[in-house]
């Protein structure tokens, strides 16, 4: 798990598509909110693809599945307090039928 608080702490995930989608998500919403850090709008969790207990899809506000570059996602948005939460992004593999 990476769990990103700063904008420097993005370099720590290993999957360039993912690092550069969150890069931009997160300087989105600092220039939404105004601020210059994301000490007051939440964070950014990376799991492994090993870690799914850890996603639990009850705590979530919504829960989506997400194509980033060749990769697949499920992402969810855990509020933690008053406007302030943690996107969380969990790898998965999406079986085409």
């Amino acid at each position: 798990m990476i769990k990103i608080t700063e904008i420097s702490e993005i370099k720590a995930v290993s999957e360039p598509e993912i690092r550069k989608y969150i890069f931009n998500k997160a300087t989105e919403l600092m220039e939404e909110y105004g601020v210059n850090n994301l000490d007051d709008i939440g964070c950014f969790v990376v799991l492994d693809s090993s870690e799914n207990q850890l996603f639990e899809v009850s705590e979530m506000e919504f829960v989506e599945v997400l194509k980033i570059g060749n990769s697949y996602y499920l992402h969810g948005v855990k509020i933690l307090g008053d406007s302030y939460g943690e996107d969380i992004y969990l790898p998965v593999e999406v079986k085409k039928c």
